[in-house]
Parts: C-alpha cells; structure tokens; sequence
C-alpha cells in the first residue's frame, strides 16, 4: 500500500500545477473567448450570415495555447486552412453532391493537396477537416462561400487581438530562465559537496541534476520563440523583441554550457570512485565549483530581472565573478599535479567560455578571459613543442618512449599515437610508484 502521506503530498502537487497552469494562461483565455465570441459576432450581425460557427472555430484555434511556435505563423495556417478546405468543399460538393463516399474523396483530396502547400501538422488538419464537415453539413442558406468568409473574419479578429490587446511576452519567458539558471547553479552547488566530501554517489546524482536541466531548457527555448512571435503580432512589440532576440542568444551559450557540464560531471564521479586527489586539488576544484555556481545564479538574476539597468547590472557582475574564475583556471596555481586532476581542471575552462559568452562576450573575447596553460601541464607530459603533428593511428610503444626524451629532428616529424603517449605515461608512473615503495 502507498504511504498516505506521499499520496497526499503528490497530489497536492499536482494540484499546485494545475492551479499555476490555469493562472498563467487566465489572460490568453480571455484573449480566445473575446476572439471566438466576436468573430461570431461579426460575421451574423454585420455579415448576415446565420449560425456562422466556422468563424468562432477559426478564431479558437488560432488563439489555441501553443508553445514552440510563433502565433502569426500558427494564425495564418489555421485561417488558410480554413478558408481553402472550406472552399475545395464547396466546390466538389457542387459537383458530386453529399453524401459518405462524397466526403471521403473531398478528404482525401484536401489532405494531399495540403501536404503539397504547407507541411504544418495543423494546415492539414483544418483543411481535411473543414472540407469534410462542409461536404457533410447542410448547405448554408448564405450562399455557396458564405464559410470561407467565416473563416477569414475568424482569422482577422484574432490578429485584431493579439494586436491591439497582447499580454507581455517576456514574462514567461523570465520566469523560465530564473528557474532554469537556479537548477543550474545547484548543480555546480552539488558537485562542490561532492568534491569537497570525495564522494563518488554523490557526483553521480550531480549529473543527474545536470540531465535533468534538458526538459528546463527545452522550455525555455520554445517559450522564448513563441514569445518573440508574440512581440511581432503586438503594437508595442518593437520595444520588447531586443530583450527577447537577447535572451534567445544567451539560452544557446547556456545550452553548451549545460553539455560541458554533464562532461564535467560524469569525468569528475569517475574520477573520485577510482583515484584519490590531493587534499590541496579536491579544496581549490570545490572552489571553483561554488565559485561557477555563484555566478550561474547571478546570471539568472540578469536574464529574468524586469529593468533593463538592472539586468546589465547583474550581467556585469556575472562577468567579472566568472573572469576572476577563468583567470585560476591553471593546474599548477590550483596545486593540481595529477592526470586526472588536469582533466578536470581542463574541462572546465570550455564551461566557464560559455557561461561568459552567456555574459554577452564573443567567444574570442571569452577565451582570452582564460590563464594560459604554459608549455607543460604536469612534469610526466611531454613538452608540447616536440610532439608532432599526428598523421597516422599507429605508434609502436617503443616509438613514444623515444619522445619522451631528446628526440632527433628527422625523428621528430613521424607520426605518434597519442593513445600510446597515455599507456607510456601510466606505465613510468606506476613503475616510479612501485620504485619509490622498494626503497621504503
């Protein structure tokens, strides 16, 4: 049996879900149930028409809650799909009459020819339906394409709406970005105590905080699009599409970043169940963990702040907190002197480019934000500047060995294997290990 409590908790949640759903589309139902009942309007007082359902219909689903899509497009296919099915019905209707077999051709044929038009999911809804339900209702008393008006003035009253009455686009998506931003700082909060306790499930379930960010983003990028939409359709939406086409640009840097953090963290839970790091690494990994976190969440207060000196603010300080990140990101000034420590130092430098292109920064300017790595990352690696150019998949172990001493200049530009480099490095490691151990 279920515990009660759980039970109810969930279903209290869901309740809350509910709730908030119905609160933040309340204004766009107002915006339907105005378009839908005017059009009807319109269309039996001023047009004459008699029961002209197909204009409130048009006008509905034009106005429908849709995410991921701009309103103007979605508006448009419904209107055309409106108008052309009601008139391919119309007129086969006044060639082979009604009836079932009547109205299973005039569907099929709607249907292909609204995949050769438009390949809208929803253009050929309408058109299929339209025409079918024309060929199987009764005649309209107002004539053969009294109909396909309907469907037009159904169609201009709910531009008429969008247009003169719109809601602000950009608050949605504001509120996305804040929850968004705050999940993503906590993961970074989460691989800090993970690095910081060296505890290897607990990374693990950092990366699990890091894939579950995907649907937030997913979100966020088709609310941003069809808020942008919006801000086309609206009389003051030339004001608002800056900070929308802004914001845009700052999810895409935020979506690499989100990738390179799932890197991060699945190397990092490796890594803590499988090698032990120095005290002085785990404390200075960990700080930088909180550090990036910190400025994650500064970013967040940025892009979902209301006023625009507000928002520089907050991108301004994102910036230097993650430039003063950037500029430690250096093995040796983090007092990391293992391979596996480097990695990770090494993974993070791509993350942190991100985070300040997210900051409005080119990507050239963001990497030059980064401390320069210096010849020679650990006293194991060979110098970078006698290793050749690979050219070839294959290296003799033999062969890397020679690398890792005076090397000829003829020698010096054959292929290597980096692969073999790895297994030569770990292998002189192991043996210093097990020479040092000897002499004790």
């Amino acid at each position: 049996m279920p515990d009660s409590a759980a039970v109810k908790t969930r279903l209290r949640d869901e309740l809350s879900t509910r709730i908030a759903r119905v609160r933040k589309d309340f204004f766009q139902s107002l915006q339907i149930v105005a378009s839908g009942v005017g059009a009807y309007y319109i269309a039996e007082q001023f047009l004459g028409h008699h029961e002209p359902i197909f204009a409130a219909t048009a006008a509905i689903v034009s106005l429908g809650y849709v995410s991921g899509a701009t309103h103007a497009r979605r508006i448009l296919e419904v209107s055309l799909g409106v108008i052309l099915g009601i008139a391919i019905g119309d007129v086969l209707m006044l060639l082979m009459g009604q009836g079932m077999w009547q109205a299973t051709f005039v569907l099929f044929i709607s249907i292909q020819i609204a995949r050769f038009l438009d390949k809208g999911i929803l253009f050929t809804i309408q058109m299929g339906l339209q025409s079918t339900l024309v060929v199987l209702l009764p005649p309209s008393p107002d004539g053969v394409f009294a109909r396909s008006l309907d469907g037009v003035v159904g169609g201009l009253c709910a531009f008429l709406l969008m247009f003169i009455f719109p809601k602000d686009p950009r608050k949605e998506p504001r509120r996305n970005a804040s929850a968004l931003m705050n999940a993503f700082a906590d993961v970074f909060y989460s691989s800090a105590k993970a690095m910081k306790e060296y505890d290897g499930k607990a990374a693990w379930l950092a990366l699990s905080e890091a894939r579950q960010l995907q649907p937030l983003f997913n979100k966020c990028e088709a609310d941003v699009v069809t808020a942008i939409g919006l801000a086309k359709l609206s009389i003051v939406g030339k004001s608002q599409q800056g900070e929308l086409k802004t914001l845009s640009k700052r999810f895409s840097a935020t979506d690499l970043a989100i990738r390179n953090t799932r890197v991060l963290n699945r190397r990092m839970a490796s890594t803590l169940e499988n090698v032990q790091l120095s005290s002085t690494a785990v404390d200075s990994l960990a700080q930088v963990f909180v550090d990036i976190g910190n400025a994650v969440h500064t970013l967040g207060e940025g892009m979902s702040a209301k006023e625009r000196e507000t928002r520089r603010g907050m991108m301004h300080k994102a910036r230097t907190e993650l430039e003063h990140v950037a500029a430690t990101l250096e093995p040796h000034q983090m007092k990391v002197e293992t391979l596996e420590g480097e990695s990770l130092v090494l993974m993070t430098r791509p993350l942190v480019v991100d985070l300040l292109e997210v900051t409005g920064l080119s990507h050239e300017d963001a990497v030059d934000q980064l401390v320069p790595l210096g010849e020679s990352i650990t006293e194991r690696a060979p110098k970078t500047n006698i290793l050749p150019v690979i050219a070839a998949p294959q290296t003799s172990a033999v062969r890397v060995e020679s690398l890792l001493h005076d090397v000829p200049q003829e020698e010096a530009e054959q292929p290597v294997d980096t692969a073999a480099i790895n297994t030569v490095l770990r292998t002189r490691a192991a043996n210093s290990k097990d020479s040092t151990t000897d002499s004790r």
